[in-house]
């Protein structure tokens, strides 16, 4: 079973050349799996809810043209056969949050599929990061920060910590106002 990324990338690298087009030149790619959070699917339900929710992996490929989705196996993360793909013109993007501490996603509208929520590891945050900045302009709304649309927000202590505000120095001070004459 491949849990390497550097692994994982070689496998589907090695698949990718009988999918693309002539002179189509790969771009990226990241490893992912569809439908809902899979900490609350698959981590509180096991593999009953990976079969409920029907969630599949994937390893999303970008190249100058398209998106290519290529089906990995659910045990052994290898390629298992080209699944789709979309022309980059004709897809859009929206919910992307690139900079949660566990799972990143966004949903993905084409001609084949509509709103497709894809989740990747933050082991693949840099590749997701890297195509989300080539497809900037397929990304429809802001890009979310952690915690937004629907995971989680960090708990109390667990977020990025704020540091309080100095206190005023006395010279910010303003001085008290002049005794009223009375």
């Amino acid at each position: 079973m491949a849990v390497r990324k550097e692994t994982i990338k070689q496998q589907f690298n090695e698949a990718l050349p009988s999918m693309l087009e002539p002179g189509e030149q790969v771009l990226g790619g990241a490893y992912g799996v569809s439908g809902p959070n899979p900490l609350w699917a698959q981590g509180l339900l096991g593999l009953a809810g990976f079969l409920i929710f029907g969630m599949r992996y994937y390893y999303v490929a970008l190249t100058d043209r398209r998106l290519i989705f290529v089906n990995a196996s659910f045990w052994t993360s290898r390629p298992k056969g080209f699944a789709w793909s979309d022309p980059r013109d004709s897809i859009t993007i929206s919910e992307l949050q690139t900079d949660n501490k566990l799972w990143n996603w966004g949903k993905i509208s084409s001609p084949t599929k509509q709103n497709l929520r894809m989740n990747f590891h933050a082991f693949w945050r840099p590749e997701l990061k890297a195509m989300g900045d080539v497809l900037a302009d397929r990304i429809v709304g802001p890009r979310l920060a952690p915690g937004a649309a629907g995971d989680p927000a960090p708990a109390a202590g667990q977020g990025p910590s704020v540091p309080p505000a100095p206190p005023a120095s006395p010279s910010a001070v303003p001085p008290p106002p002049p005794p009223s004459e009375g």
